[in-house]
């Protein structure tokens, strides 16, 4: 019901930002998809979870100490899909900003994102908080920014190219 709600009210000032011209409507796409992912990963890794105790593992990098050393492959799995987790919030930063952006803006995303994941999951008793999450999950959004910089880059090489897009020929 609260994840509705938040939806429906972000969609409504969106449209309203679109509409006054205060954003261009693609940014306002993509600001909108950022906000269904945050609510989708915020439900699947803290909500949706069955309550159990508090947990933390505050040794930073504990995981790839037991990836390397018990060549446990299931916990390397799960970073893999840790840093993959929040690479489509990094992919939506730059379009919602309507720019490429500094890799810094990841950076600060996936630290804030992964943070609100991690602490909510501790306070809620909803899983386990760990620096790791942290870390894996904000190198996967800086990737996903770094893939989009890269993205916005070439299409706007590709525009100054073509004059039919209002750029120069070369």
């Amino acid at each position: 019901m609260f994840f509705g709600i938040l939806l429906v009210a972000g969609a409504a000032f969106l449209l309203a930002a679109a509409g006054s011209h205060r954003i261009r409507k693609s940014q306002a796409a993509g600001m909108m998809a950022m906000l269904v992912y945050i609510v989708v990963v915020l439900g699947s890794t803290v909500f949706t979870r069955e309550v159990s105790e508090r947990q933390c593992e505050l040794i930073p990098l504990w995981s790839w100490r037991a990836v390397l050393s018990e060549h446990d492959w299931a916990l390397l799995q799960e970073i893999m899909l840790n840093c993959v987790m929040l690479a489509p919030a990094g992919l939506l930063l730059p379009f919602a900003a309507g720019k490429k952006v500094r890799l810094r803006a990841g950076i600060l995303l996936g630290i804030l994102l992964s943070g609100v994941i991690e602490v909510s999951q501790f306070l809620f008793m909803r899983g386990l908080f760990e620096w790791d999450d942290m870390f894996h999950n904000t190198l996967g959004c800086v990737l996903g920014c770094a893939v989009s910089n890269a993205l916005l880059a070439f299409r706007e090489s590709r525009r100054a190219g073509d004059p039919s897009e209002g750029g120069a020929k070369e």
